[in-house]
């Protein structure tokens, strides 16, 4: 997949098949759009395309950094959603920067400047609430109305519902803000997850028995509650079942907020090394306990409620 972060730097000779969007989160209602790009390329001898931006248009709108605590936080990093496109199969993503140029730039001008005379589109495809243009002055209906204009196919999609709700990235971070990551998997369609390098921690965890893997919790992504999760990680193309705790380990005195994972069946050294940690299911709160043997005791208990988990499904 051939990735551009600036419209400056495209050079796409091939007729394309576009998937418009945010895809802040790559969930349920977001893959139905991708997936018609993939299809309609497939029938009609295109090239696929994701046109997307690389940070959220309200954080710079509203001026707000990505860590700063109001600003909306990401469900998919960049570096997840290219995995994901990529898995897709995408040929080409467009993850460019939503700036000053962006925001201002007026919904023909779009569609004629970047639509055809950049991504060379021959068919788009885009959610039923998709906006375009300075001020969102461009609507699904207008892209169907260009389109029909410049003989190019515009496919709009409705929402997508799970259990009676519209699946939209609102609901999502509400949910995992919740710690409801077992129906998160629902709507994104696969486990929520963090990807991290393996740092070294205080070794509490081998100190009581239970020697863990740890990885910085990312501030700009949408953090569950504090807590202990069943999960599973992924390390070297293997994927192994796990428990985590994300959180700041009241009892040993940390300030800094780390997801920290035991992996069952599991010796071999991880430090420096790439893994993704997906949460599965919350189990419970983060507790301080006054001394270790305590919480060496509830760790016991914890691991074998998340075995029992683990060999049920």
């Amino acid at each position: 997949m051939e990735i551009f972060t600036s419209l400056n730097d495209i050079r796409i000779n091939n007729k394309t098949a576009v998937a418009l969007g945010t895809f802040d989160g790559i969930h349920l209602g977001h893959k139905v759009i991708l997936e018609e790009a993939l299809h309609a390329a497939g029938e009609d001898d295109l090239k696929t395309l994701c046109f997307t931006f690389s940070n959220h248009p309200f954080n710079f709108i509203m001026d707000r950094d990505e860590n700063d605590p109001h600003a909306i936080k990401y469900i998919a990093s960049n570096e997840e959603k290219t995995m994901i496109l990529k898995k897709m199969g995408f040929d080409y993503l467009v993850n460019i920067p939503f700036d000053e140029n962006m925001m201002k730039m007026r919904a023909k001008a779009f569609f004629r400047d970047v639509l055809i005379n950049i991504l060379n589109a021959s068919f788009i495809s885009v959610g039923f609430n998709y906006t375009y243009g300075a001020r969102a002055e461009g609507r699904a209906e207008d892209l169907i109305e260009e389109g029909n204009r410049e003989g190019i196919r515009v496919m709009v999609h409705d929402a997508v519902c799970v259990d009676g709700d519209v699946v939209s990235s609102t609901l999502v971070r509400k949910m995992i803000l919740k710690g409801e990551l077992d129906r998160v998997g629902d709507y994104l369609g696969r486990n929520y997850s963090f990807r991290g390098t393996v740092e070294h921690g205080k070794k509490i965890g081998s100190g009581i028995g239970f020697p863990t893997i740890n990885i910085i919790a990312p501030r700009n992504k949408v953090l569950p509650p504090n807590g202990v999760y069943f999960s599973s990680i992924e390390l070297e193309g293997r994927v192994y079942k796990s428990i985590s705790n994300i959180g700041v380990k009241p009892t040993v005195g940390s300030a800094d907020k780390t997801i920290e994972t035991y992996i069952f069946d599991f010796n071999d050294e991880t430090y420096g090394k790439e893994v993704i940690v997906s949460f599965e299911k919350f189990l419970r709160e983060e507790i301080f306990f006054e001394n270790k043997i305590k919480l060496h005791n509830q760790i016991e208990k914890d691991c074998e409620s998340a075995l029992k988990y683990h060999n049920k499904i």
